[in-house]
């Protein structure tokens, strides 16, 4: 799998230690024990709903707290963001909390559209956050998980690649940031639970 400086090479925002790995293993516990809801998917047009043929996935909601600190840590990239993609952004919405099992995956999809069913919340979005809380491992081990790879297309030039999926080597506490309108995906875990973070930064309420 490309290793996170590749992802970097092909434009992304990439922080290799945004999260020190005590953090990212207090998270994960305190994720763990929170209460959960099964992931929603957003369509255009439409409320919210539950559709484990596209999306399969838990939501954790740990303590407010975890979630405020979070957030204002990830406001601290802001001013970079802005600079890296060349846009203009007003805010971050409030981190998700992830738990993928065994057999969890998400199809591919982008985080953002422009149609006129699309909620205003979604169609604003420029930048899409995820931070890695834990690693993979081949083999079944405490705290890893297998598989469950986010996946980007046409991250490079030339239609060869537009259907070439190309896979993160993530390590715990890894921040990787991307345009809302990249195709990604996260395919089936294998075995273990995978612990991420998402976020997304959007644009004023000009555009």
């Amino acid at each position: 799998m490309p290793s996170p400086g590749f992802f970097r090479q092909a434009g992304l925002f990439v922080v290799p230690h945004f999260l020190e790995p005590q953090l990212a293993a207090c998270l994960c516990r305190e994720m763990e024990i929170a209460p959960r809801q099964k992931g929603l998917v957003v369509r255009a047009g439409a409320t919210a709903s539950l559709d484990e043929n596209i999306r399969k996935v838990e939501d954790s909601v740990p303590p407010q707290e975890i979630g405020d600190s979070l957030k204002e840590r990830l406001l601290g990239l802001l001013p970079d963001l802005e600079k890296h993609f060349e846009v203009a952004l007003a805010g971050c919405e409030s981190p998700a909390y992830l738990i993928y099992r065994a057999g969890d995956f998400y199809k591919p999809h982008t985080d953002t559209g422009h149609s006129k069913g699309e909620s205003d919340r979604t169609r604003r979005r420029r930048v899409s956050v995820v931070i890695f809380l834990n690693r993979e491992s081949l083999e079944p081990a405490e705290g890893t998980y297998g598989q469950g790879r986010l996946t980007f297309y046409g991250l490079l030039e030339g239609p060869q690649w537009e259907r070439c999926g190309l896979a993160l080597s993530p390590e715990p506490g890894l921040l990787i940031a991307f345009p809302s309108d990249k195709l990604h995906e996260v395919t089936p875990v294998s075995h273990g639970q995978r612990f991420t973070v998402a976020a997304w930064f959007y644009a004023p309420d000009a555009e």
